[in-house]
């Protein structure tokens, strides 16, 4: 079948694809036809050799799947072949067929659309994670969402809205913040000015955010972490700009928590967090809460280019490869 086997740790650019034998499934596996697979930072990184776990090489990237069931191993009961999955893994996805353990995959209505459910478990899941179970975001609360042109911080702009915030979007430039606004921003605001903060702290009512929805670090890190209002929580989700520095008297000060959102981390860890968050993203989906629509779709054969865009910042959108 074919694939994209990665040789060498090297820039994704040098992705080709590749003939590799399948997998039969064995015992609580199954093997998917795969439809799309979202192309997220993590699978880049690991393509570079730059995330904290190495896979031996060769292997085949891609971890979060939408797919058809087209083979069951011994002692699969919850899906069947022909049924439509979303499924994770830490590897394998960018290949015509992926064989992997059935309790990684969740059954999806066919009224779905596959390539909508291949984001699923990138940024849409790690939003919803983060805002619900990490952050315990509520109606009528204030969320501020830096880095939020961005797929991450665009899904969590949708997902805070869908759960009933108030959502303010930080953004660096005009194009990036109508992005925000058409994602559903209640406000946008420019951070690279210097009276971002006040303006922050006036669109939150003078009180200070709820939550802070921070897949950027770096400089903005501490400065978001002080508009927090008491018993507000900061989730920390990525460091695009670098890893911030937070002086340690600032959560015991502002009487708040600093929460890490590890999404990929807690699913291997606790499988049983998933089906609740993968329903909540469908019923969401079904509801017309959420736009899951890949903005930009690449073939196998392009899935370099696909990574360089997500990478060098060309493309904001949710970007799925296809076989």
């Amino acid at each position: 079948m074919r694939a994209l086997q990665v040789e060498a740790f090297s820039e994704p650019s040098a992705l080709k694809v590749s003939d590799i034998p399948e997998r039969t499934p064995g015992k609580g596996e199954v093997m998917l036809e795969m439809a799309g697979v979202g192309v997220g930072y993590f699978d880049g990184l690991l393509v570079k050799g730059e995330y904290q776990i190495k896979p031996p090489l060769p292997f085949v990237p891609g971890s979060a799947i939408a797919g058809v069931v087209v083979e069951v191993g011994e002692g699969v009961t919850h899906v069947a072949p022909g049924d439509h999955v979303a499924a994770f893994a830490l590897l394998g996805g960018m290949a015509e067929k992926v064989t992997l353990p059935a309790q990684s995959c969740v059954p999806l209505p066919k009224e779905v659309p596959l390539l909508d459910a291949a984001n699923f478990f990138i940024a849409y899941a790690t939003g919803l994670y983060g805002l619900r179970e990490c952050g315990h975001l509520k109606a009528g609360e204030t969320l501020l969402v830096l880095g939020a042109s961005g797929t991450t911080g665009s899904t969590a702009i949708e997902l805070g809205k869908a759960m009933g915030a108030r959502v303010i979007a930080c953004a660096s430039t005009e194009e990036k913040r109508q992005r925000c606004l058409e994602a559903g921003a209640d406000v946008v605001i420019d951070y690279t000015q210097e009276t971002w903060r006040k303006e922050a702290k006036a669109a939150a009512g003078g009180q200070g955010v709820d939550v802070v929805y921070d897949p950027v670090g770096g400089d903005l890190a501490e400065p978001a972490l002080r508009l927090l209002a008491p018993g507000g929580r900061y989730l920390v989700v990525g460091f695009v700009t670098g890893i911030a520095r937070i002086p340690l008297n600032l959560p015991l000060l502002k009487r708040c928590a600093i929460i890490g959102v590890n999404w990929g981390g807690e699913v291997m860890g606790n499988p049983a967090v998933v089906p609740p968050v993968i329903s909540q993203l469908v019923e969401w989906t079904l509801a017309g809460k959420l736009k899951t629509a890949p903005d930009h779709v690449y073939p196998m054969a392009q899935a370099g280019e696909a990574f360089a865009a997500l990478f060098e910042r060309r493309s904001s959108g949710k970007i799925v490869v296809t076989p």
